[in-house]
């Protein structure tokens, strides 16, 4: 309970920083994203704020500079967390040109799935339901997962540095959460402790050991043998696609 109050804490400080920074210049409404203040956190979680903004607001050059500024500010106000802001256009939200990191390269259609589940930090609360944005089939959700984890486990393997042990224990995850939406019955929770919770009697499922990997340090070999697991429960899962409607 006190680390959640401390965390709060942070994140009330950071809302405020953010605000200062951005709300003369078409700041709407802030939410936090991800784990940092759920069961699901974990040592290494980040925090991760999403500003709706306006059609006017800069995407890409606020994002670089209040985000260069809470890199400077990690020890201070941050108190050590990573923390990144993303901006989502109410212009894009309308089916506009994309303009941001998110609606570019993580997709609002996947992002309108997790939104109910976002704590509104700051600001007026948008209900996305009434934007013509739809949430990404699960076949083709699947595929981005797919597409992401074969990417790091090719560059894993040739040794190349590429992004955290724990990005790629979560795709593994949300892949696992999208098969479990299509075939186990799971409706959508962006909690990992409820996905393996309610795939609790598969106990061999892959989600099991992606959800170990996100609280442990492992060697290169460990990942190298979960990598030739996760790769015979793809393809697995690709022969099954042409049941999936």
């Amino acid at each position: 309970m006190l680390e959640y109050l401390r965390i709060r804490k942070i994140v009330k400080n950071i809302t405020s920083f953010i605000v200062d920074e951005l709300k003369d210049k078409g700041l709407i409404s802030l939410y936090l994203a991800g784990t940092v203040l759920t069961k699901d956190r974990t040592p290494y979680s980040d925090i991760d704020i999403f500003g709706i903004v306006s059609s006017d607001f800069d995407i890409r050059k606020e994002e670089d500079e209040i985000n260069s500024k809470l890199k400077l500010k990690k020890n201070s106000i941050c108190r050590g967390f990573e923390t990144r802001f993303r901006g989502i256009g109410i212009d894009e939200l309308e089916g506009g040109k994309p303009r941001g990191i998110v609606s570019k390269h993580i997709g609002l259609n996947i992002i309108i799935k997790k939104f109910p589940f976002y704590k509104k930090i700051w600001g007026k609360k948008i209900d996305l339901s009434k934007f013509p944005v739809k949430p990404i089939e699960l076949k083709e959700e699947a595929k981005d997962y797919i597409k992401t984890i074969e990417t790091f486990m090719k560059k894993f393997r040739a040794g190349e540095e590429t992004f955290p042990m724990q990005n790629f224990s979560k795709s593994v995850l949300n892949l696992a959460r999208v098969e479990a939406e299509k075939e186990y019955g799971f409706r959508f929770d962006p909690s990992y402790k409820k996905l393996t919770k309610h795939l609790a009697k598969e106990r061999d499922h892959i989600a099991h050991k992606a959800m170990e990997f996100r609280y442990k340090k492992v060697t290169r070999k460990e990942v190298l043998d979960f990598c030739n697991e996760v790769e015979i429960y793809i393809k697995d899962l690709k022969k099954r696609f042409a049941e999936w409607r």
